[in-house]
């Protein structure tokens, strides 16, 4: 494997377990996940951050490079997917901290419970306008949304299963992606204030 290979060929290899294809990708991207890391990140967790990274990474089966729109800035999806990791990892320690003083469980009992109700009431809701929206779909749509997402099936056994080249079904996932969303957007203006 050269210099040469693009950046999507990269992850599609690295995606479907080829050797030393995961060695290639963390050559090539890994100084920049330290960098957005170390921008993030408090100096003492920077490295415990990158490492905790590739290993989800690899615990999920490359999920996140999966779900990268190609023809889209590999480094520019990578920083997003950096910096919403970096968010998870301070929720969790913040998490795992509370846990052991206890003050998770206290406060719980302190905080009135209709907002949990009305958190429940609210996603509730909003799923049940989700499907609606999902309904709303053309069949293709819906066959693509389903399987991408619920049966967490492949690009590739999407495409295969109908009849489409891989950049064919990026192409119509994402116009799928975009048409439940507008869907949902209209079914429920409430949920998406900046839209507005």
């Amino acid at each position: 494997m050269g210099d040469d290979i693009s950046d999507i060929e990269l992850v599609d290899l690295v995606v479907r377990g080829h050797p030393g294809a995961f060695r290639r990708f963390y050559q090539r991207h890994s100084q920049l996940i330290y960098a957005c890391i170390r921008k993030r990140a408090n100096a003492a967790d920077v490295d415990d951050v990158f490492q905790a990274f590739f290993e989800r990474l690899v615990a999920k089966e490359f999920r996140p490079l999966q779900l990268w729109q190609r023809g889209t800035s590999l480094p520019v999806y990578l920083a997003k997917v950096v910096r919403n990791f970096v968010v998870d990892f301070y929720r969790a320690k913040k998490s795992r901290e509370e846990a052991v003083g206890g003050a998770a469980e206290i406060e719980a009992l302190l905080d009135p419970q209709e907002e949990t109700v009305s958190l429940k009431v609210h996603l509730d809701e909003l799923r049940r306008l989700g499907i609606r929206a999902w309904a709303a779909l053309d069949k293709r749509d819906r066959v693509m949304i389903c399987d991408r997402f619920h049966r967490d099936r492949t690009n590739d056994e999407i495409a295969e299963r109908l009849q489409l080249t891989p950049g064919a079904l990026r192409t119509a996932l994402s116009r799928a992606q975009a048409r439940l969303l507008g869907g949902l957007k209209t079914l429920a203006p409430e949920f998406f204030p900046d839209s507005v």
